[in-house]
């Protein structure tokens, strides 16, 4: 009867409710902290990185054809900071690639995230330049894959979309970068191309740039200094605004390579690739250009240019202008169609001459238009003005056949602006995707089409990891003292109890 009375006592008394209270509130606030803990972790391997990312386009999202590329992603493949860790986070550019980057390795674990200092350990850095002339800066972005021996560096501008205006940055194109640069180096097949050379051709070198960002292999070529077979180890040739005419089949006859034969041979024999670009100061070429028209269905003639309408136009006089895209359910249409999904912006002609169809099908060739000029465009040819026209600006041909019940494809594409190259390495035009998606339909299959840009706003909303670590200073601080309020609270009730 006594202990009952005892322990109700003890129970009942000021010193055990205020002692009770105060083990209950501890208990629950290391709940608390093991639970916020938990809640952060979980961010972070979701998430890639401590943060949460609430932007309207949310813009570190992996889309679906980043996802199936990182699920058949055999060999591992290294995303290289050129700086250390701390630094990259203070560079706001960078930070975005980064936080990308953290969802790759996240969602793949074939892809790993290095910080080295390129100022600090310049000979690491060498093995990524292909000649003496390359630089690589502690803002640079290297995609590596050991394995296959292969990489791709970017500069931290070749992850943004730029205004034409202003110059000023309008959009993330960080995922198709990266998707784009994993795929290219964890494919082991080696994709040539060439720029055909000994006619006075044009090189340029934004096009260049653009077949090595893609994987390509790119070399200088002279078709009358190769046999058929060196011909056919390529996977494309460019031609690009040439000067002087190509030999044929009389030529051939005297005893000098008919190279439009080789030209021939490589595409319907080899089933290879051709680019050709021509403009209005493109001369007469005869045997060039009755191998496009009678072959391949697109012709052109010299001195022709276009001049679009004031609603396509980017100059006064309508030598800038727009493509007007074609219908995307033929085979030059499904070019631009791949990408315009993705959002891509406007595709720019410059300098243009019309291009003319001579035949939509014949036999296993195939021709369709790629990019035309809108129906208020002019067109001076044959001396004549020729308003409220339309004509192809770049047009797709393709030769297919049935070979050992594996079909074959060959893909002459022609371009009737050799200016359009100028605009390749612009990030606020849509030249260089088209090119890309070229590239995809000529069987690169290291390119990766279909993946949109994020348009940047000004209302994103995200938990950076400095925000992260203040926070948890900020907890970690608060807390202990609110926690210690409590105590000496508790401890001068029970004093004055």
């Amino acid at each position: 009867m006594d202990s009952k009375k005892s322990i109700k006592n003890i129970t009942s008394s000021k010193k055990f409710r205020y002692g009770s209270a105060a083990i209950a509130f501890t208990v629950i606030f290391s709940a608390f902290i093991i639970l916020l803990n938990a809640v952060f972790s979980f961010i972070a391997d979701r998430n890639g990185g401590f943060y949460a990312d609430l932007t309207t386009n949310r813009i570190y999202d992996l889309s679906e054809e980043t996802m199936d590329v990182l699920s058949n992603l055999e060999q591992k493949v290294e995303i290289i900071f050129c700086m250390t860790e701390d630094k990259v986070d203070d560079v706001d550019t960078l930070l975005y690639v980064k936080r990308l980057a953290e969802k790759y390795a996240s969602a793949c674990g074939n892809v790993t995230i290095s910080f080295r200092d390129s100022q600090k350990d310049p000979i690491y850095f060498n093995q990524f330049k292909k000649t003496s002339a390359d630089t690589i800066s502690n803002h640079s972005v290297i995609v590596n894959c050991a394995e296959t021996k292969r990489y791709v560096v970017y500069s931290e501008r070749n992850f943004f979309k730029f205004s034409s205006g202003t110059g000023s940055v309008f959009a993330y194109d960080g995922e198709n970068k990266l998707t784009s640069a994993i795929m290219q180096t964890a494919i082991a097949e080696t994709q040539r191309a060439a720029f055909i050379t000994g006619h006075g051709e044009d090189k340029r070198n934004a096009m260049e740039t653009l077949l090595r960002e893609q994987g390509y292999e790119v070399s200088d070529i002279e078709i009358s200094a190769v046999t058929e077979e060196e011909l056919s180890r390529y996977d494309l040739l460019i031609i690009c605004n040439p000067k002087y005419d190509y030999t044929g089949i009389s030529e051939g006859k005297e005893g000098r390579v008919n190279e439009i034969g080789m030209l021939s041979s490589y595409l319907t024999r080899s089933y290879g690739n051709l680019m050709v670009f021509i403009g209005p100061d493109t001369p007469s070429l005869p045997e060039l250009s009755s191998f496009l028209a009678d072959d391949w269905g697109v012709s052109y003639k010299p001195g022709s240019v276009i001049y679009e309408s004031s609603a396509a136009a980017l100059d006064p006089y309508g030598l800038y202008f727009i493509g007007t895209a074609s219908d995307p359910s033929t085979s030059g249409g499904r070019i631009h169609s791949a990408i315009t999904s993705s959002g891509v912006q406007a595709t720019v002609f410059a300098n243009a001459s019309p291009l003319e169809i001579t035949f939509s099908e014949k036999g296993e060739r195939e021709v369709s238009a790629v990019y035309e000029t809108s129906g208020g465009a002019s067109i001076y040819r044959d001396g004549k003005l020729d308003e409220n026209a339309s004509a192809p600006v770049m047009t797709l041909s393709t030769y297919t056949k049935i070979y050992d019940g594996v079909e074959r494809r060959a893909n002459v594409l022609v371009c009737g602006s050799v200016e359009y190259l100028n605009y390749v390495s612009v990030q606020s035009y849509a030249n260089a995707d088209v090119l890309k998606s070229a590239f995809s339909a000529m069987g690169n299959k290291s390119v990766v089409t279909g993946i949109g840009y994020k348009v940047l706003d000004d209302t994103a909303i995200t938990v950076s990891q400095d925000d992260f670590k203040r926070y948890m200073v900020l907890l970690s601080t608060v807390i202990p003292v609110i926690i210690a309020a409590v105590g000496i609270f508790v401890y001068m009730k029970r004093k004055k109890a």
